[in-house]
């Protein structure tokens, strides 16, 4: 059975993850899996083209932007809240947490960046049965 990735309130603040689990604009979840973690991100509005996932020396990098402003010198604005919008996420040294790098994925559906990072077969929990005689 999966244990829970924190066990307690000082764990979370202990792990590796900590560092980049932020409350900013843009959530991010991070789920553990007996074979993979999945990094999930919301960045509604973003067209597919527009976002850009990779690994750069070790380093997972996350980068979306948005241009969603199409105003001319004619536009006068009774609101003007909309803006374009830049995000940019680094996971760091995601080896330490095991990743078979050459094998992770992504998906983007309704506004969710969906990343998928493998596990290396060292780092998947094992169960082993010993015989008793």
């Amino acid at each position: 059975m999966l244990q829970p990735f924190f066990k307690d309130f000082d764990e979370l603040f202990n792990s590796n993850w900590v560092n980049f689990v932020t409350t900013d604009k843009n959530p991010m979840d991070i789920v553990e899996r007996d074979n993979e973690y999945e990094v999930k991100v919301v960045v509604p509005g973003v067209a597919k083209d527009d976002l850009s996932v990779s690994i750069d020396n070790g380093n997972l990098e996350i980068k979306a932007t948005s241009k969603v402003k199409t105003n001319t010198e004619k536009d006068v604005f009774i609101i003007d809240g909309i803006r374009d919008m830049s995000y940019s996420k680094s996971i760091p040294n995601i080896r330490k947490f095991g990743v078979e790098e050459g094998k992770i994925s992504s998906t983007y559906k309704n506004g969710v960046l969906s990343i998928i990072l493998p596990k290396a077969e060292e780092a998947k929990p094992k169960t082993i049965d010993i015989a008793i005689e």
